[in-house]
């Protein structure tokens, strides 16, 4: 029996029935991640390193995102006990987007559906940020000195891990967002950053501005401080973005090396601090 065999043997037992299909999902590094169905319902099941509060955190999550109707997953079983942590929710429709899909377009459609989750309160959640960025590097430490200006007063449900590889398409259409355990109470621009970032690391720049622009509009607010919390969003970047390779290629990405992700980082860096 396979290791998703063996997560799936494992899902079947919390929901009382048979499951069939074992097919890996790629995408991320820090779960084992499998697609199966009962004859009529597909799901996700995902399990976590023992000691691990990823699953505990996004049952918290997801009870709060009714709202959001077919965009997420919703709960269907879960097991905090056994060897490792185990997550069972429905499949949300699409897959990752086309490596030939327009910047513009995953901007415009991920702005869109961002202003949605931010309607969402996230009080009682974790909050965020704690602490400036640590680190030596020159958006760590431009970070550093930006922390006591950076407006932190109006929270909301972030994501906290907003990028392509946690959104779900069918063609140009976006159609879902996954993995909740990250998300936080707080303000709009962590999110925002996140995600305008890696439109810069896919390459455009430009898209990260139309996803600035739609997602004012859609929310009907500024970001006057959008500037700080990129530089934010990069310190959190700086000592890591080659190790973000193998969560691209799994997305179909595999044009971006981690040569090429430090290169369009550090362009973005000297940027911003220009």
């Amino acid at each position: 029996m396979t290791a998703a065999q063996d997560l799936v043997a494992e899902a079947a037992g919390l929901l009382g029935r048979p499951l069939h299909g074992a097919t890996v999902l790629h995408g991320g590094e820090h779960a084992m991640t499998v697609a199966a169905h009962d004859g009529d319902e597909h799901y996700v099941i995902r399990a976590f390193p023992r000691g691990d509060q990823a699953v505990a955190r996004e049952v918290e999550v997801l009870g709060r995102l009714g709202p959001l109707g077919d965009l997420v997953p919703h709960l269907v079983s879960y097991a905090l006990d056994g060897d490792r942590p185990v997550i069972v929710t429905s499949r949300v429709a699409g897959s990752h987007p086309s490596p030939v899909l327009p910047a513009e377009t995953l901007a415009t459609q991920m702005a869109a559906a961002l202003a949605r989750v931010h309607q969402l309160s996230g009080d009682g959640l974790r909050a965020a940020p704690a602490a400036p960025p640590t680190g030596s590097g020159p958006a760590a430490l431009a970070a550093q000195g930006f922390w006591p200006r950076l407006s932190r007063d109006e929270t909301v449900l972030t994501h906290h891990d907003f990028w392509c590889g946690n959104a779900l398409w069918e063609g140009p259409v976006l159609t879902g967002l996954v993995d909740w355990s990250g998300a936080r109470q707080a303000p709009r621009g962590a999110d925002v950053a996140w995600a305008r970032q890696d439109l810069v690391l896919l390459g455009s720049p430009a898209a990260a501005q139309v996803f600035l622009e739609e997602y004012e509009r859609r929310a009907g607010t500024s970001l006057p401080d959008m500037h700080d919390w990129d530089v934010h969003a990069a310190a959190h970047a700086e000592d890591a973005v080659e190790t973000w390779a193998p969560n691209y290629h799994g997305i179909g990405r595999t044009d971006l090396t981690a040569t090429v992700l430090r290169q369009r980082l550090t362009a973005w860096i000297e940027h911003l601090l220009s």
